[in-house]
């Protein structure tokens, strides 16, 4: 199974998932030694409660999964009990999971991330054979992208639920993919699957997922133009965005962001400088400037602050060195691979979510967390559009 479909020769499977382990360990490590734990670590400490649970009383341990509680505490109203219920499944799905991996690891954090990091492997595994099935050509470079870029790798493998919102993401793309071009229905039970898990772990991601799936549905069902067809559906979707504020001007969508940028801003930490938004599209358009750059350039080198920080400022330096690279030297069938609905997909889908982060998170140490994914498939396009067989006519030159 994993020649025919994965592409994976034994070792680079075995190495893949060392190296993510490895990272795995490694974040654990840094975070349990320099920044007191972190939300990694509280998840370990409840997961020890939960396996008393388990031992004593397995089928609380199953019903405490259930809705009830978050109903009581959000007061009985459905939606907001909804909401809670939502809230708190992303956090016990988590402790549950590590639960399962103290049976067998004797409660050790180490261990846990061996198995947690099982689970999470298969998201780079499923989006590296998405892109492979597309573009079989640029195997090589989407390999070292997808399982061996340090920076994504580290912060897409601790025992959070990024790494978690990958899988489902991934699981999601691949599936539609395959109903899209060979009608497969049980492929949307899969998806189905895959937008509750990410429902659970990042609601919002599912939203800005809508638009770019239809557009990328279009082309392909009714022989559209790819480019022209994003251009529309991104574009009726601003408008119908800015829209919802007419329906209803106090629960509408502009709102929504503004409510969660004011959220972020009661918390502490080390923070970007980040106006306030308004419900307005004159107030997104002001700040637009200031959230693209905290995504897309920022830490700059000479203001990051500790190892993470130096580590997400040379990150992006390498991300924009791989566009210019891939603009100076660039397939002779460029055009044809970015009009192509994945890669248009990718963009489409990346940068929306790198501005709502921009738009809402003012921690560097959050955007760089939430970004990793859109990161993840937004670098794929330099990759695939980049002629690499200038190393080969390289190494030719040396050897000579």
């Amino acid at each position: 199974m994993i020649r025919k479909k994965a592409m994976l020769s034994v070792t680079e499977l075995a190495l893949a998932f060392l190296f993510k382990v490895a990272l795995g360990c490694l974040y654990g490590y840094i975070y349990g030694r320099f920044y007191n734990g972190d939300d990694t670590w509280m998840y370990q400490a409840y997961s020890q409660e939960e396996l008393k649970l388990l031992t004593t009383d397995p089928v609380q341990f199953i019903t405490n999964l259930g809705p009830a509680g978050s109903f009581a505490w959000a007061g009985g109203g459905f939606w907001d009990g909804i909401s809670a219920w939502i809230h708190t499944l992303e956090n016990n799905l988590i402790i549950k999971i590590l639960t399962i991996g103290n049976i067998f690891g004797g409660s050790n954090y180490y261990i846990n991330v061996v198995f947690f990091n099982f689970i999470l492997f298969w998201g780079h595994y499923w989006l590296f054979s998405l892109y492979v099935q597309e573009f079989p050509e640029k195997r090589k470079p989407l390999l070292l992208l997808f399982f061996f870029f340090p920076p994504l790798v580290f912060w897409l493998s601790g025992i959070r639920g990024d790494g978690l919102i990958l899988f489902f993401l991934a699981l999601l793309l691949l599936h539609f993919r395959r109903w899209l071009y060979y009608n497969k229905t049980g492929s949307l039970v899969y998806c189905a699957i895959s937008a509750t898990g990410i429902i659970i772990f990042r609601s919002q991601v599912l939203l800005l997922l809508i638009p770019a799936l239809i557009a990328w549905y279009i082309p392909v069902k009714f022989n559209r133009k790819p480019t022209l067809t994003f251009l529309a559906v991104y574009a009726t979707g601003g408008l119908l965005f800015f829209a919802t504020a007419w329906v209803s001007p106090g629960r509408n969508l502009p709102q929504v962001i503004v409510h969660r940028q004011q959220a972020f801003m009661q918390l502490k930490g080390t923070r970007f400088p980040l106006d306030s938004l308004q419900p307005t599209p004159g107030s997104f358009a002001r700040v637009l400037p200031q959230a693209s750059s905290h995504t897309f350039l920022r830490p700059y080198i000479w203001e990051a602050q500790g190892a993470l920080q130096l580590m997400t400022a040379a990150a992006i330096m390498l991300f924009w060195l791989l566009v210019l690279l891939a603009i100076i030297k660039k397939e002779m069938y460029w055009k044809t691979i970015v009009s192509k609905p994945l890669i248009l997909f990718s963009l489409g889908f990346g940068i929306i979510l790198y501005i709502l982060i921009g738009y809402t998170v003012p921690f560097p140490g959050a955007i760089v967390r939430y970004k990793a994914i859109a990161e993840l498939l937004l670098l794929a396009v330099p990759v695939i559009c980049t002629n690499w067989s200038f190393t080969r006519k390289i190494n030719k030159k040396l050897y000579i």
